[in-house]
């Protein structure tokens, strides 16, 4: 791109297509800053921008511009500001360093970015990060939205670092409808899933507003069917979005109040990275890492030990104990779940083997596949409770099984349990398991 930008002519109209460049608006030297603004034109698969200055105002040659561009065919999608603050250079930065969060709408999802409409769309994603920084502990960078016409035109697609996670449909002209199959089946509408939690759902008119909520379903918009998918995605994938850098950085954050607690790790390199790991850890099982001194002053007192996250991410579970139950009590304030049963509990405490990189747990694949199929049951029979109760030694194994099958399954070692929360064991997981094969076992 070029370095030198000639001036720019006040009232030169130019429009590009995606890739061209016309040198006097090529901006971003090195230390320039600015804003330059676009008028943004479809036309068939066609994207052309009309470049209209540093500012948006209505002039006449603008308008006359668009006029024309209108009568060519094109169709005004709405105003693009490109803002530059002199820190890269195209051509370089965007190479090594990428949106980590990006949100690509279909063309009849657009006017949810329009600034015509408010863009109701980007107050909402930053509502929504809010939300996970409250959460999670973390907080995730800014979701750079875009369109991508090669969608279909209600479909959105989430991609994190680049790589597509999720894509869905969602229509502006109807309301979504949770509910028991025999309920949807007297409502009119198109049948689908809630992207979040799977649940049977429709899409209905809004005329029958009304009805859905007098059979007492749950309504949703599409703006919040797409917030409740795109948070749960990202909240998945907090354990990737945690670099090196954002560890740096969230842990700086305690330089004045805590410089005793954090000094260890911002001097190490070595033990920033294994911290790291142990946040990773704790994030990956939707343990919120809000508490940022008491992980560290447990990690701290394991210095010598990081490199053991997972013992390490289970001492720093008991010290979070009581954060940890809140996260699942019911209504009533009862934390309510399974237990592990004797069989199962004595199968896997024997199937835990040493090897060079720690403890593993060898399993084979029916045993595993016949262990999910009871806690399956057990769950249906008891009315789904999120929580399943393990001895100390077996519950991180017992979550690695029990992860990608029910990722709404907390699981809870007894030591976890703390006093002052009622606690409600409503039945018992057991299944028989029988000879094991290491050589297909789990690691």
């Amino acid at each position: 791109m070029a370095r030198n930008r000639a001036e720019e002519a006040p009232q030169s109209l130019n429009v590009f297509r995606v890739g061209e460049l016309f040198e006097p608006f090529a901006p971003w030297k090195r230390d320039e800053r600015g804003k330059q603004v676009y008028v943004k034109l479809t036309r068939t698969e066609e994207v052309a921008y009309l470049y209209v200055g540093h500012e948006f105002s209505v002039r006449a040659d603008v308008q006359q511009a668009l006029m024309r561009l209108v009568n060519d065919g094109w169709t005004v999608e709405g105003e693009l500001q490109v803002s530059f603050d002199g820190r890269s250079e195209p051509g370089t930065d965007p190479y090594v360093y990428q949106d980590p969060l990006a949100l690509e709408l279909g063309r009849g999802l657009l006017p949810l970015a329009d600034p015509q409409n408010g863009t109701p769309l980007v107050a909402k994603l930053e509502q929504m990060r809010e939300e996970i920084a409250r959460e999670s502990g973390l907080v995730i960078p800014s979701v750079r939205v875009a369109d991508n016409l090669s969608l279909e035109p209600q479909q959105y697609l989430l991609r994190i670092k680049d790589a597509p996670v999720a894509v869905c449909d969602i229509f502006l002209d109807r309301l979504l409808v949770l509910a028991p199959l025999e309920q949807l089946g007297t409502l009119e509408g198109w049948t689908t899933h809630d992207p979040v939690h799977r649940m049977p759902a429709k899409w209905i008119e809004t005329s029958l507003k009304e009805k859905a909520e007098g059979m007492g379903c749950l309504i949703l918009g599409p703006l919040a069917v797409m917030m409740a998918h795109v948070k749960s995605m990202i909240l998945s994938a907090c354990p990737e979005l945690l670099g090196l850098q954002e560890t740096h950085d969230l842990i700086s954050r305690l330089r004045k109040t805590h410089p005793v607690v954090i000094e260890d790790f911002l001097s190490n390199r070595d033990s920033l990275r294994k911290v790291r790991r142990v946040l990773q850890s704790l994030l990956s099982e939707r343990v919120a890492i809000r508490d940022l001194v008491t992980i560290l002053e447990t990690c701290g007192e394991n210095l010598e030990g990081l490199e053991r996250t997972e013992q390490v991410a289970e001492q720093c579970r008991q010290q979070l104990a009581r954060q940890i139950c809140s996260t699942f009590l019911n209504s009533e304030g009862v934390l309510r779940g399974l237990a592990l049963g004797p069989v199962s509990e004595a199968a896997f405490q024997s199937a835990i083997e040493p090897s060079d990189r720690g403890p593993v747990l060898v399993l084979s694949r029916d045993e595993v596949d016949e262990f999910l199929t009871a806690l399956k049951k057990a769950r249906e029979a008891h009315g789904h409770p999120n929580v399943l109760f393990t001895d100390p030694p077996t519950r991180p194994f017992v979550q690695r099984v029990v992860a990608r099958a029910f990722p709404d399954l907390g699981v809870l070692s007894t030591s976890e349990l703390v006093q002052g929360i009622k606690v409600e064991v409503c039945g018992q997981v057991e299944a028989f398991v029988g000879n094991r094969e290491p050589e297909d076992g789990l690691a």
